[in-house]
């Protein structure tokens, strides 16, 4: 499944057109994509969500269409229950210094009865789902420091012939307007000059601000970048030469991993800077 949605991300970056190309990942263009695998071994679940920042048709502010994939990780069947139309509930917040909203579900969100259901997930199996949150209600002009996505499960836990207890499984994540990079995690320069039978040489600058990331990759057409990070400063420095696949060079997908496992993955553009 995760390989799956990777292809996915990788088959979107096909358009991108460049040159000699400079990448300030903090600038990242709209329509952009963010993605979150993050694993609960205790509680036997995991969650993968993807965030796409879509256009509004109605209104002047964008989308955030939320696909949510929780898996049972584990070697039991969990019990959860759910009391509205989702089986995960799913919230974004917006932040802007002292300030927060919450954001609204698109006006065709189909209504529900809040009846509170039990329901089992087998191993193996998975609960997916899609939501639209629209931008469209927060204050004109305002462009929030950040989001807070959260996205829980209620499961029941403790044998089934006595009362159970109810926890909440919950994965909770930010991300940029525009689903930049966010600069306390990660930040990312490239510039690329062409080389010939249709070659590319790529040099990968930047600094992880964020002492729990492991591991941190950018794959551009089929070559994937191991971005190697001093331990002491941060800082990372490569570069590489990589086969093109298509007539320009596309954009890439930066792929972030932290130390519990969980992974980020950003849709990185490329621009081209030749022009």
């Amino acid at each position: 499944m995760f390989r799956k949605i990777i292809h996915s991300l990788v088959c979107l970056l096909l358009v991108m057109t460049a040159g000699a190309v400079n990448v300030n990942a903090a600038q990242a263009k709209a329509n952009g994509m963010f993605f979150i695998d993050k694993p609960f071994k205790k509680e036997g679940l995991r969650f993968q969500v993807t965030v796409t920042e879509t256009d509004n048709p109605k209104y002047d502010s964008p989308m955030y269409h939320v696909n949510t994939i929780v898996t049972n990780i584990s070697r039991k069947p969990i019990t959860y229950t759910a009391a509205q139309c989702y089986d995960v509930t799913t919230r974004i917040e917006a932040y802007a210094s002292e300030d927060t909203w919450e954001l609204p579900y698109r006006e065709d969100e189909p209504a529900c009865t809040p009846v509170v259901k039990e329901k089992t997930l087998k191993p193996g199996r998975t609960i997916e789902q899609d939501e639209y949150f629209r931008t469209d209600e927060l204050p004109n002009d305002l462009t929030p420091d950040y989001f807070q996505l959260n996205s829980y499960v209620h499961i029941l836990v403790g044998p089934e012939d006595k009362e159970r207890k109810e926890e909440i499984v919950k994965m909770e994540t930010k991300f940029l307007p525009r689903l930049a990079l966010n600069p306390d995690e990660i930040e990312l320069q490239a510039e690329s000059s062409v080389l010939p039978k249709s070659y590319y040489e790529l040099n990968v600058t930047g600094k992880v601000s964020n002492k729990e990331i492991k591991r941190a990759t950018l794959q551009v057409f089929n070559s994937i970048i191991t971005l190697r990070v001093d331990s002491k400063s941060g800082e990372f420095s490569t570069k590489k030469k990589v086969k093109a696949k298509g007539p320009s060079l596309q954009s890439g997908v930066l792929e972030v991993t932290y130390k519990d496992g969980t992974k980020h993955i950003y849709y990185v553009p490329i621009e081209n800077s030749s022009n």
